[in-house]
Formats: C-alpha cells, sequence, structure tokens
C-alpha cells in the first residue's frame, strides 16, 4: 500500500519534483543506435523492487523524494504517474547494454579488441600501499585506501566518496556513506564491507554541495549505476566532475538482516572491527580477538540481486581492486582507462603504492573465476526470461552470448 509522502520529510535537492513529474522523464541514454526503453517509477517497481532484485546501490534514492531507504532496501512511498524517470534509467538491475557502456570506457573495445573474462583493461598488476598503518587498517593490501589518500594529497581528487561502518548503537554490521575530504578521513573507511551500502545515494547531494573533483569508491552494481547517471542527458548533473571510479571485486553481498540474526547469538555484545573472508573461511574480528564461523552457512545470507550479478571485477570502474586469494598482504590492481592508468603509475611513481608483476597462473585462475560467474548468471537470466517470458535486464552481443556458452 503506497502512501502520501510524511510531513517533515526533507525535500532538499529535489525542489523541482511535484507528484509524478520528473524534470528529467525525457533523459536517455545517448547514442544506443536503437530506441531506448524508457520507463519510469512503476516499472521500476514492479520489475526490482516487488521481486526483491534491488542490489541496495542507492542511486536511485539521491533522485526522487518518493522513494526511501527502508532498512537496506529501497520502497515506493508513494505512487508516481511519470511514464518515465531517472530513476528507472540508473538502477544498475534495469535495461542495460553493456556492451555500449564497455565503448564508451574504452576504445579498443570500440574497435573490437574486447576480452569478455575481465572487460576492458590495460594492464593487471599485484599491488599495495606503502604506508603500513594503511596496510594495517585495510583489506589485504590496502591499494584502495592509498590511492584515494594519494588523490586527495596530490589535489587530483578533493572529495571521495566510501563506505564506512556506521556509529549507531548495537548495527555493528551495518555500513553508511562517507565523504572524506583528507587523507586522516579515508582511514576510517578502511576494510571491506560485506553487506550492501546505499553509498549513491548521497551522489548527487555530494556534487552540489561540494566543489571540485570526486573519487567514487563502491561495488559492481554500484559502478555500472554511477556510468548510467554519467550518461543521462540531465543539466542538474556534470558528470565530468566524477574524475575516477575505483570498483570492488565482488561475487556476493550479504543481506543485513539475515546476516545479522545469524551473528547475534555467536557475537553477543561484541563491536565487529573488520570481516574478511579468506580462502573459504570467514572470520569476525571483534576488540576481543577473532571469531571463525561457518563459511557455508554464510552463503545461505547473500542477496537475491546478486545471483544476477554479471560483473565480478567492476569492469566499467576506472580501476578495479581485489584479493589475488594467494598473499594476504596484496591485491589484484587492473587498471582500465586512461585516468585510472595516469593515478596509479603517478601514485607508485611518488611511493604511496607498490606494483609487482601480476603472475601468469594468478590470472588465469582470475579469468576462470569471472568466466564461470558470468556462464553461470547468464544461463540463469536466460532461463527465467523463457519461463517467466520477461526480457533480460542485460544487453551484450551474440558474440558474447555465444563465449559464455563453451564449456568451463
Amino acid at each position: 500500500m503506497l502512501t502520501k509522502i510524511p510531513k517533515g520529510k526533507d525535500l532538499s535537492g529535489f525542489e523541482s519534483y511535484t507528484l509524478g513529474s520528473d524534470p528529467m522523464q525525457k533523459a536517455v541514454l545517448p547514442g544506443s543506435g536503437a530506441t531506448p526503453r524508457l520507463k519510469g517509477a512503476k516499472q521500476l517497481r514492479e520489475e526490482v523492487l516487488d521481486r526483491g532484485l534491488c542490489t541496495g546501490c542507492g542511486m536511485c534514492l539521491g533522485l526522487c523524494p518518493y522513494l526511501q531507504e527502508m532498512g537496506e532496501n529501497v520502497a515506493m512511498i508513494s505512487d508516481c504517474q511519470g511514464e518515465t524517470g531517472r530513476c528507472y534509467a540508473v538502477c544498475p538491475r534495469t535495461d542495460t547494454n553493456l556492451d555500449e557502456l564497455r565503448q564508451t570506457l574504452s576504445s579498443s573495445w570500440a574497435k573490437g579488441n574486447r576480452d569478455f573474462d575481465l572487460g576492458p583493461f590495460l594492464s593487471v598488476h599485484m599491488s599495495r600501499a606503502l604506508d603500513p598503518e594503511v596496510r594495517e587498517r585495510s583489506q589485504y593490501g590496502g591499494t584502495v585506501s592509498a590511492l584515494v589518500r594519494f588523490g586527495l594529497h596530490t589535489g587530483r581528487l578533493d572529495a571521495a566518496l566510501l563506505t564506512r561502518w556506521t556509529d549507531e548503537p548495537g548495527e555493528s554490521l551495518l555500513p553508511g556513506p562517507m565523504v572524506a575530504k583528507s587523507p586522516a578521513e579515508v582511514l576510517a573507511a578502511s576494510g571491506s564491507k560485506y553487506t550492501a551500502c546505499p553509498t549513491l545515494k548521497i551522489l548527487d547531494q555530494t556534487l552540489r554541495e561540494s566543489a571540485g573533483r570526486l573519487g567514487v569508491v563502491g561495488r559492481p552494481c554500484q559502478i555500472l549505476a554511477l556510468r548510467k547517471r554519467m550518461r543521462l542527458e540531465d543539466p542538474s548533473f556534470a558528470p565530468e566532475r566524477v574524475a575516477l571510479s575505483i570498483g570492488l571485486f565482488c561475487m556476493w553481498s550479504l543481506s543485513y538482516r539475515e546476516t545479522r540474526r545469524w551473528l547475534e547469538p555467536a557475537l553477543g555484545n561484541r563491536r565487529i572491527e573488520k570481516i574478511d573472508i579468506p580462502k573459504g573461511r570467514f572470520v569476525v574480528q571483534t576488540a576481543e580477538g577473532p571469531v571463525e564461523l561457518a563459511h557455508e552457512e554464510l552463503l545461505r545470507h547473500t542477496r537475491e540481486s546478486c545471483r544476477r550479478c554479471f560483473d565480478f571485477t567492476a569492469e566499467l570502474a576506472d580501476v578495479s581492486v581485489g584479493s589475488t586469494e594467494w598473499k594476504e598482504d596484496w591485491n589484484t590492481l587492473i587498471v582500465r582507462t586512461e585516468a585510472g592508468r595516469d593515478l596509479t603509475a603517478a601514485a607508485a611513481a611518488e611511493g604511496w603504492i607498490e606494483l609487482a608483476p601480476f603472475p601468469a597462473e594468478r590470472e588465469r585462475l582470475l579469468r576462470e573465476a569471472a568466466f564461470n560467474k558470468k556462464k553461470r548468471v547468464l544461463e540463469s537470466l536466460e532461463q527465467e526470461a523463457l519461463s517467466s517470458g520477461r526480457e533480460s535486464y542485460l544487453r551484450i552481443s551474440q558474440e558474447e552470448r555465444q563465449y559464455f556458452r563453451k564449456p568451463s
């Protein structure tokens, strides 16, 4: 049952809206060469929200006051009659022409030099922060924290949109968005959060309120939503001010509520300081010491939307960072764009990160993991489309579909 907008709800930043009216209802993704499938809030609710497929990226929350965060999910709190809208256009689980998005990032991809396993990229490295404190407080090699700190220190970035643990009592598993404007502030967001955070809900607000260049760190679904937002023809948004995107490797994220119910009996009142999932284990670091729990049980609490995610390595980011699944004090670093290469090279040259060759055997295993994830998801999406009659959100070339039909 939809309700009226509650009295006292903050509508700052939404002054141009009236019920059922989005000033960007005519916004489209340009250059597709095909008639865009323009839809709005009604279809977002039917295709994504009501089916439990929301990724929790947060992008739509910053665009419309009739969408509201409810725990870890998004709910529509008032009926919107608009036929089209930005909320639908930016969602990572609505119509996504992945091949077209890749072409906007990579001239090589546009020319036909395509790597279907890893997406567009320029180089792959092992990497780690050179500051011992950053490595100690971060996940694995601390590369993400080091790159963001370097960008802020050198003025390449004026602010960075990150995710940190909340300070709310009794909510130690709940992450929340933050904006860092100095290298020191970045450490408050260090370490992986395995429950989804709607970080992008403050993207538009941050760009309205903060001058200069913004860096964004996010999961693959968030990087996808970011790229969709950047391509909308929207006079209220300046895409050129998003100076850098860092994508995090992600196979899945956890349902906050389900994971909390599972962990509370084991952890009691101990506050979580860090979570790690090294090589098939699940380790929760608390102030009193580490607690190891069953990895198999953990996987039962993944979000439904993650089972439809085609992208494990955040291939639309400027740089992508993940574990090596081999050396715990190093990261895997995939440099994808010129902006990513310039930042990475400068950070290495000025002693903020260390780069090392990525072993051929580790690249083979990385490709295998990416291939198997994509093959599994594509088969699931195709089967679902056949059984339900619904068109899949994902649009890729026939060549790519055939590539993932070969045996693993």
